[in-house]
């Protein structure tokens, strides 16, 4: 049987709409990542709200949300495409023993920079940072905020603030030498090859003496006579 065309069909009906946050789109996201890299350019790291993102972006603030659960995350993906948060993985390590987090610190940042191929792109931010003149601050920024105040939940009482700053200058070094500058033989290391090595110097900071006003090297014990 045929049907008449002038008459409306009514065999399908219109799905409802859809209710709850708009989905947004690649380009959306794009958005909010080129913005992101403008004021993280301009003004830092400490200074940039996910609102003020939102506004650069002309996107509904729900929609960074939707896309970057953290500023963190955000600056991670603006600045090296990545979604791998650092905090995160600080925070887990909380619950290693504190004598081997020395071993563990270096197993998961070498694991976090080689399983998300962040190797390369660590190479192109680090120079790129260095590049711009407000980038290193930019970078300090972030290092400061995110990777120190957190590693300082790991380190013993004492000293805190000397200890997370030793540690981080620790990795950040083995981070510039493996993956940056390509130095021998700890480039071709095994990353287990390099926690064993590395991860001694990182437990003395974390909890070994670090009395900056102490002489280098062990303290001899007193003679009685």
């Amino acid at each position: 049987m045929q049907t008449d065309p002038s008459t409306p069909d009514t065999t399908s009906t219109p799905s409802p709409r859809r209710r709850g946050r708009r989905p947004g789109s690649p380009d959306t996201r794009a958005q909010i990542v080129d913005a992101a890299k403008e004021l993280f350019a301009d003004r830092g790291f400490r200074a940039v709200s996910l609102r003020a993102i939102a506004r650069r972006a002309e996107v509904d603030p729900a929609l960074v949300h939707h896309y970057f659960g953290s500023k963190t995350e955000l600056f991670l993906v603006a600045l090296i495409d990545v979604r791998a948060d650092p905090a995160v993985v600080l925070e887990a390590l909380t619950e290693v023993p504190s004598g081997v987090r020395g071993r563990a610190l270096v197993l998961a940042f070498t694991n976090l920079w080689e399983s998300t191929d962040l190797a390369g792109r660590f190479q192109e931010v680090v120079l790129g940072q260095l590049a711009d003149s407000g980038g290193t601050s930019n970078a300090a920024e972030f290092i400061t905020d995110i990777i120190i105040d957190r590693l300082t939940a790991l380190c013993a009482p004492d000293q805190r603030d000397l200890r997370a700053d030793l540690v981080a200058s620790q990795i950040m070094g083995m981070g510039l030498a493996r993956y940056v500058i390509h130095v021998e033989p700890l480039a071709s290391m095994d990353r287990w090859e390099v926690a064993a090595t590395v991860g001694p110097t990182i437990q003395h900071y974390l909890t070994g003496t670090v009395d900056p006003n102490s002489s280098p090297g062990p303290t001899p014990r007193a003679r009685h006579a």
